[in-house]
């Protein structure tokens, strides 16, 4: 049997475990379509269908209409299926410190996707999502979307101590509050035009604009402070201009004031390498041409899926000290997605036994469960 037959059994055979109680078809083309996207690294199903020709004896246009299919099914629910496979994708870090950002990307002019994304490595792994319109007016309120969002994540985290970060264009006292609510620590970038009003120091006792704290590069400021003149929220502002920056950081955060937090906030920079992934450079999520948002949503999940099991794969080539053979000695080009799928194609050229395939598979049993395996 070829190998990537014996890998695609594999990893339907574990799909129907993870999904039990899931029409037994809708299973199958979901471990087909995934196993077709990881195979090709694309979301354009032409792309997709032409990979799936190594497991299949249909035609590509056939394999294709499979594929429109499954995204056009009205009884694929994405909601309960990407709950059901949290349960399993989640325990591997529970009770840890973690990091997760919140962010909003368009898809051309065809939605706006928020993401909250767990921070791991270089990347985000999608925990969860919401494709909204780009251009009309969203049925539900942003900050339902989001607490909904947190929500589905927090039953599987244990005691996990978790850190939420956003950028300006989500700061705001509702984003607090959420993170309030639910005893997580949050980082999130102001504009220059909010206020604070500083608890020490010569600004002491006035209420200034964040750009008045830092006015040029070089300057900084820690300290606590009341934020939001109509609010008085008591929180700590790290305020600095690096050199080299274009603008100053004016970061919002529950927890002491300092350098610490400006390095933590670098890290929703990732959010960036994750997205370039998701479109032209990976993925290419834009090249498909869905527009329908529920289509969209089925095409989400699946492709959330791959990322998962790419981030697997990569882990597994730079635990086994595999990347230096993709990968440049002097510096890291290759990123997670890259390395991932570069692994796979190796492995599966190896023509190794189904139990050696079996280690590519992205869940592994533990204690009697099904549950994510990521070790670098």
């Amino acid at each position: 049997m070829k190998p990537s037959l014996c890998l695609f059994r594999q990893w339907s055979a574990q799909l129907r475990q993870l999904l039990p109680g899931v029409h037994g078809h809708r299973t199958k083309t979901l471990a087909f379509f995934a196993f077709g996207l990881v195979l090709s690294g694309k979301a354009r199903l032409p792309v997709i269908a032409e990979e799936l020709l190594a497991i299949s004896p249909a035609n590509p246009p056939s394999i294709e209409r499979r594929l429109t299919r499954f995204l056009a099914n009205e009884h694929i629910a994405v909601v309960p299926l990407w709950t059901r496979l949290l349960a399993h994708l989640l325990p591997a870090f529970r009770d840890r410190r973690l990091v997760f950002v919140l962010d909003a990307t368009p898809l051309d002019d065809r939605a706006c996707v928020v993401y909250l994304g767990l921070l791991v490595q270089s990347r985000l792994l999608p925990v969860g999502w919401q494709g909204m319109p780009l251009h009309e007016t969203w049925e539900e309120r942003q900050w339902t979307i989001v607490g909904t969002l947190l929500d589905r994540v927090i039953p599987y985290l244990g005691t996990a101590e978790c850190t939420l970060l956003a950028d300006s264009g989500l700061a705001g006292l509702p984003l607090v509050q959420l993170c309030q609510a639910r005893q997580w620590h949050y980082l999130m970038r102001l504009s220059a035009q909010h206020t604070c009003r500083p608890l020490a120091g010569k600004q002491a006792g006035c209420w200034w604009a964040m750009r008045e704290l830092v006015s040029h590069v070089g300057q900084s400021w820690f300290g606590p402070a009341f934020v939001w003149q109509e609010h008085r929220l008591e929180a700590f502002i790290s305020a600095v201009w690096e050199p080299g920056y274009q603008d100053p950081w004016f970061l919002l955060s529950d927890q002491r004031a300092g350098r610490q937090r400006v390095r933590e906030y670098t890290w929703r920079m990732r959010v960036e390498s994750s997205f370039q992934d998701f479109k032209r450079r990976g993925w290419d999520i834009e090249g498909t041409v869905i527009a329908d948002r529920a289509r969209l949503e089925r095409l989400l999940l699946v492709l959330f899926v791959g990322v998962w099991w790419i981030s697997h794969l990569a882990a597994a080539c730079i635990h086994q000290g595999q990347r230096t053979r993709f990968d440049r000695h002097d510096r890291r080009d290759k990123g997670l997605f890259r390395l991932g799928r570069l692994w796979l194609h190796e492995l599966l050229r190896r023509e190794l036994s189904a139990a050696s395939l079996a280690h590519c598979l992205p869940f592994h049993r533990q204690g009697g469960v099904l549950t994510f395996t990521l070790r670098f």
